[in-house]
């Protein structure tokens, strides 16, 4: 599927953006609504087995009410997180419609268990938008829409020249999104 999506890709169209990177970066993670200290710190405060209270510390980052599930919930979405693999999102359909019903959440928690998913932002869509890359709008997690989004930030991670990637201490999945997020709100 990435061999056919490099095929279609416009490298023209992605050149503006490849050199603001950085910038667009700078510009969208640095917002005091980010809260880039409190992401930076909870990089490190995430841990396996996952505790229950570590859910609580995401779902504050991300400035949600902090999700009332059951137990064997709990134990459901920690499996689901212990047992997903990056790039595969199929696992998104073993959750039941409490766990699935917010992807901002759930990408969320995978972007802090694994750093390797990037977390669903609107902004970020439309970023990829103007790039040639439509990807649906959804609140639910849906593993397709989810998917295509991972392995367009995916694609787009091996297209970039090496000037794109800073000496910071945030996942270079969460660098591209930052910067598609504020590409996008442009």
């Amino acid at each position: 599927m990435q061999t056919l999506s490099l095929l279609a890709v416009d490298r023209n169209r992605l050149r503006p953006f490849f050199e603001r990177v950085p910038e667009l970066f700078e510009m969208h993670h640095h917002q005091i609504e980010e809260d880039p200290e409190g992401y930076e710190e909870l990089l490190y405060k995430v841990y396996r087995p996952y505790p229950t209270h570590m859910f609580g510390l995401i779902d504050e980052w991300m400035g949600l009410e902090e999700l009332k599930i059951s137990s064997e919930q709990e134990t459901m979405l920690r499996l689901f997180l212990l047992a997903i693999r990056y790039p595969d999102t199929l696992l998104f359909e073993s959750l039941d419609d409490i766990m699935t019903s917010d992807l901002r959440r759930l990408s969320a928690y995978l972007h802090f268990t694994s750093h390797t998913y990037a977390i669903w932002d609107e902004d970020t869509r439309k970023g990829l938008g103007k790039l040639g890359f439509e990807i649906p709008t959804t609140e639910n997690a849906d593993p397709f829409i989810y998917g295509a989004y991972v392995g367009t930030i995916e694609l787009l991670k091996d297209l970039a020249p090496f000037t794109c990637f800073l000496e910071h201490d945030v996942p270079r999945q969460r660098l591209f999104q930052a910067a598609l997020a504020a590409y996008g709100r442009e």
